[in-house]
């Protein structure tokens, strides 16, 4: 660490001080719009499109538009209709947020930086993270049950396929294993490393999985993506690009697309393929996690060159008390809880 007279330290802690606090309250107007965009402006883009697409027309009359939406309720439910406009609304919010970003003057694409290095270790580290959200989705869907059994149901996120056409499969892919994940990673993995990794990698690795974790709003999917939200934003770290969450993340949710395709088809092909692909890849993650745990998930040589003037018990302070970052921890809460109070 750098010696300081007094005042050069005195100096150097107000100018840390200020720069981080400036830097996080960025972060969090960054994710307020993008929430906003996310759950308000984007959805009635998307419906208003719809409509002027299948209407031909550019009146948006109230009365005419909800006479619109009702005569088609039944396409409305579909798998293909929910998929377009997920993959609609996520992709409309994440181009809000690097516009606004890039005017606040961060470059969050640049932490995308493909190699061959970070394509391996994408692929080597899933396993691990399969294996963690797997143990972790096991216990929490006991929790859940108990829960249910004494008449509390705990919602959680639902993606199957209704009908299982081409259609239907397509989209759900491209929004779960393409669009979903490299947004998720731009927005919760890019742009937090990036703006707070200069000042202590560890703490922008916990806010990254926490607003990860926060941000899908049910217990269930927020447990498991907490833990791998922690392995992703520090496989990142290592490597100093995203690409490696972004693969991860991809087969994450792709092993899940199986069973949620299969639900409707239901295949013993699919199931068995799907059962053999999960113990499989368990496997090979409980060995590499064995073999090479601590090589791939430790931060030792990334924060031994970390030099701040602030201690760390000041840097948490201004990251996890910032007004603005704890006025988004509050909505993505109160989300999650009105969302149990709903479904009970």
């Amino acid at each position: 660490m750098n010696e300081y007279t007094y005042a050069e330290l005195e100096q150097a802690q107000f100018n840390e001080k200020r720069a981080l606090r400036s830097n996080v309250t960025k972060l969090g107007v960054l994710f307020i719009l993008y929430d906003l965009v996310f759950m308000y402006i984007a959805r009635q883009m998307f419906i208003y499109l719809y409509y002027a697409i299948s209407a031909k027309t550019l009146n948006f009359n109230p009365t005419a538009l909800k006479e619109f939406l009702q005569r088609n309720m039944d396409f409305i439910k579909s798998s293909v209709f929910s998929m377009s406009f997920s993959c609609f609304v996520i992709a409309i919010s994440l181009i809000f947020v690097l516009i606004t970003a890039r005017l606040m003057g961060i470059k969050v694409l640049s932490s995308i930086k493909v190699s061959k290095q970070n394509l391996r270790l994408g692929l080597m580290v899933y396993p691990i993270g399969l294996l963690v959200n797997t143990i972790l989705t096991s216990v929490t869907s006991i929790i859940t049950k108990l829960f249910k059994e004494g008449g509390t149901t705990i919602p959680t996120a639902d993606f199957s396929v209704d009908k299982a056409s081409a259609a239907a499969v397509i989209m759900t892919l491209l929004y779960l294993v393409v669009i979903a994940p490299i947004s998720e990673e731009i927005v919760f993995r890019g742009l937090i490393l990036k703006v707070l990794s200069p000042f202590s990698k560890k703490n922008a690795i916990i806010l990254s999985a926490l607003l990860f974790a926060l941000m899908h709003k049910n217990i269930p999917q927020a447990v498991g993506a907490f833990a791998i939200g922690i392995i992703f934003a520090t496989v990142d770290t290592k490597a100093n690009s995203i690409v490696p969450s972004i693969i991860m993340h991809s087969l994450n949710n792709m092993l899940p697309c199986l069973v949620n395709i299969n639900a409707n088809l239901n295949s013993t092909i699919i199931t068995i393929i799907y059962n053999f692909l999960v113990y499989a890849i368990v496997l090979v993650g409980i060995t590499i996690f064995i073999i090479k745990g601590r090589q791939l998930l430790s931060l030792k040589a990334e924060t031994e060159t970390e030099i701040s003037a602030l201690p760390q018990r000041k840097i948490r302070t201004e990251i996890f008390l910032n007004p603005i970052i704890l006025i988004y921890i509050f909505v993505l809460v109160y989300s999650l809880i009105a969302s149990i109070i709903a479904a009970n």
